[in-house]
């Protein structure tokens, strides 16, 4: 069993012994928690007009060079909920082409059928519509299940497959 909630504005951690927000309700305890996912309190990341952020950035960490932190300025108030953690602007020190994640599978000819699949990156959750990567850092993209026990576990369905982005440094490893 996961203590892990998914919603439109993203993932969600809670922990075991905390009752949950039933909105008036009797609360509840989740049940106890094998692993939890977030997204943690990531900046928002502009690189040109693209909008990314940390995880869902594939490039060389050195590479990445922010220009500007916004942390409280109308900037953050028209972008909404996305940007309540914070935007920095970035740019990249050599110029390269990043592909968003449909370029990725079709270079890497990945069927139809499994590009239904959540995706991750190094067996972690990223945000699809954030998804920008350097081709050359990336070795394989792989469908794979989980570990019962996998600290990233993010999902009940102990048998879902996802599409797995592996990266040079997770080669590596």
């Amino acid at each position: 069993m996961l203590g892990v909630l998914c919603s439109t504005a993203g993932w969600g951690q809670i922990r075991a012994g905390q009752p949950l927000n039933t909105g008036g309700l009797k609360p509840i305890l989740p049940p106890p928690l094998f692993a939890s996912v977030s997204y943690s309190n990531e900046p928002l990341l502009l690189l040109g007009s693209q909008e990314t952020d940390y995880t869902s950035l594939v490039v060389d960490p050195k590479e990445i060079i922010v220009v500007q932190t916004y942390k409280d300025s109308a900037m953050l108030a028209e972008m909404g909920h996305k940007a309540r953690n914070g935007v920095l602007l970035i740019r990249l020190k050599n110029q390269k082409t990043l592909l968003k994640l449909e370029d990725v599978l079709d270079y890497f000819e990945v069927p139809p059928t499994q590009r239904q699949l959540r995706v991750l990156v190094n067996k972690q959750p990223v945000n699809p519509e954030h998804f920008l990567a350097d081709i050359k850092r990336i070795t394989k993209v792989e469908v794979i299940t989980l570990d019962k026990i996998s600290p990233s576990r993010i999902s009940w369905d102990e048998n879902e497959q996802f599409l797995n982005i592996v990266t040079i440094q997770q080669a590596q490893l």
